[in-house]
């Protein structure tokens, strides 16, 4: 475990499998960037997107994370919110690119105290 103030304010992203997600971690980073918000990225494998994505926010410091599976299923949570209650949620199959980079973006405007888009 890393000293507390080592741990930089990021959001969180956990992605099951960097190469079956990458074109949608790349919009979801996008989102971020252009917000300009940090993010890490972390290599996590799990039962319930639902409870990894919650682990994720738990994980940073400023509690938002992320998660993506690799069937291109995507999370956004708050620590504050009910694991079970996603801010954000994106299906794979009927998903759009501009809806992981949508999803980035409203992390960030989580992080920042504005109202998000949908």
């Amino acid at each position: 475990m890393r000293v507390y103030e080592e741990i930089k304010p990021t959001v969180v992203i956990y992605c099951e499998d960097e190469n079956a997600g990458n074109a949608c971690l790349n919009r979801i980073c996008e989102g971020l960037e252009e917000e300009g918000v940090p993010f890490e990225v972390t290599i996590a494998t799990g039962d319930e997107p639902e409870f990894m994505a919650q682990k994720a926010s738990r994980e940073s410091r400023i509690g938002i994370g992320i998660f993506l599976g690799k069937d291109g299923t995507c999370l956004l949570q708050h620590t504050k919110m009910p694991y079970n209650m996603p801010i954000m949620k994106i299906h794979g199959k009927l998903a759009e690119a501009d809806d992981y980079r949508r999803l980035g973006a409203n992390a960030a405007r989580l992080a920042k105290n504005i109202p998000l888009s949908f």
